[in-house]
């Protein structure tokens, strides 16, 4: 039997700050998250969680599947259509079957210690890109200061210290990028939800920009 060039997945509608799901479309994108092995939301696979797939021809089995994850997880689960024909299952995918029937409502277990620390990493991805954004969006000086002087105080509040200068850079650092990356691969959710995948990934991205500029200034 040929390897098909795409496969049927699970797909987590992006909730962005205004609070109602965002439209998702048929074919998912790098911000499209989507169920893993280990039950969690993820815009890839990796060989330790591949994301669950059903042939394209199995389409009511997957509908079956998205129905009974929305149930179980109080939450809007849709069915997309990606993948390459590069995918090797076990590693990007893995067809789902009466052993994963788990995944479908319930996470995997991670040691407490690891999930306090992506906890309080992902907190703070979300609260700097917050900033981060807002900053982006100043029209003047006046409105940049005043931007400032909520970071400051907001983020004195949340993490002790902080300010526009601390947001942009670790953004831009490694700690920034691994905390996205945790995201991004589902080892961690985001409790806020204040802002969606998409607008984290683009502040960062300004983050960077913006960093890569100074730097080279």
């Amino acid at each position: 039997m040929s390897t098909p060039s795409s496969y049927l997945l699970l797909s987590l509608a992006d909730t962005p700050s205004d609070g109602e799901p965002s439209a998702r479309a048929t074919q998912p994108d790098d911000c499209t998250r989507m169920l893993n092995t280990a039950g969690r939301w993820a815009v890839r696979g990796t060989t330790q969680a591949p994301l669950l797939a059903w042939a394209p021809s199995d389409a009511a089995a997957a509908q079956s599947a998205a129905e009974s994850a929305a149930r179980l997880r109080g939450q809007r689960v849709t069915v997309v259509s990606g993948g390459q024909a590069s995918w090797v299952e076990g590693r990007e995918f893995q067809f789902f079957g009466t052993a994963l029937e788990a995944t479908l409502g319930t996470p995997s277990v991670q040691g407490e210690a690891r999930t306090r620390r992506l906890r309080t990493e992902a907190e703070k991805l979300e609260a700097y890109c917050m900033v981060v954004r807002a900053a982006s969006a100043a029209a003047d000086q006046a409105a940049f200061a005043e931007v400032g002087r909520a970071a400051s105080k907001a983020l004195r509040a949340k993490f002790g210290g902080g300010s526009i200068t601390t947001a942009f850079a670790w953004l831009a650092g490694s700690a920034g990028q691994a905390a996205l990356q945790s995201v991004l691969l589902g080892e961690v959710e985001l409790a806020g939800e204040r802002l969606s995948l998409r607008q984290m990934v683009e502040a960062v991205g300004l983050a960077t920009q913006a960093e890569r500029l100074r730097e080279g200034g």
